[in-house]
């Protein structure tokens, strides 16, 4: 994940423990984890985070190497209970040992969305496909911009107040501020109640089409792909609310 993507969110002490809480549905893990199959495998999350998917994984016998460029968020990924089992390595795709190969790359939470420029895709895209062993897969989602969920991130459509572990109540909403061709730019508030701080997070996501992504593959060295729209497994459709990535290294 680039620099764009380490906004607040990723990096203040008083959000970081919000941010599970935030994400705290398991649809997306369960998908990939089904696709991953019972036998272990070699498997590097890219964009890990607080480490919650790696933790899972490992806990299920796979051989996990997790990255993510944004220390605050490694440091709590390192506190999670499991998190022994994971080696932790801080940076992005290109960072990952060139002498390493995987046999599975994973990068959930919609991480793909933070690579704003065609350069960063492509240089995520074949730093990933250099450290994948022969018919390896990349697995990985992005929100599909013919769904347009920004419509729903305003004040009104998106405020909820979520409970911490320790009692606090934080008011959290959304608000978009401009689409510029693929690149959004928005702002996620957050109000610890009642009548406490205030803080904001400002973020940039791209949102591409599922054509260009599928440009994006070919070009990096995926040939096969299969492509879902939703968590269930369906097939992808123009309407699909996620772009659903499972793109196999080609054979050398």
């Amino acid at each position: 994940m680039p620099h764009s993507c380490e906004n607040a969110q990723y990096t203040h002490p008083r959000l970081i423990p919000l941010y599970d809480l935030q994400n705290s549905g398991v649809a997306d893990y369960q998908f990939y984890e089904h696709r991953l199959g019972p036998a272990p495998l070699s498997v590097v999350d890219i964009g890990c985070g607080t480490g919650v998917f790696a933790v899972r994984l490992a806990a299920l016998g796979h051989h996990v190497v997790a990255i993510d460029p944004a220390p605050a968020m490694l440091a709590a990924a390192r506190a999670r209970p499991g998190a022994e089992a994971v080696r932790w390595l801080e940076g992005g795709a290109a960072q990952l040992p060139d002498d390493e190969h995987y046999n599975v790359a994973v990068m959930t939470g919609h991480a793909f969305q933070c690579l704003l420029s065609d350069a960063e895709v492509q240089s995520t895209l074949r730093a990933v496909r250099q450290r994948l062993q022969p018919g390896g897969r990349l697995m990985f989602e992005s929100r599909n911009p013919q769904a347009r969920p920004w419509l729903k991130w305003t004040a009104e459509q998106s405020r909820h107040v979520l409970a911490t572990p320790d009692g606090e109540q934080v008011e959290i909403h959304h608000q978009t501020q401009e689409l510029a061709g693929e690149l959004l730019r928005f702002a996620t508030h957050y109000h610890f109640l009642p009548g406490g701080e205030r803080l904001r997070s400002d973020s940039v996501l791209r949102f591409m089409p599922q054509a260009r992504i599928a440009g994006h593959l070919a070009r990096a060295g995926f040939s096969r792909v299969d492509w879902h729209g939703d968590w269930q497994g369906e097939p992808w459709r123009a309407d699909s609310a996620e772009i659903i990535v499972i793109a196999q290294a080609d054979l050398e």
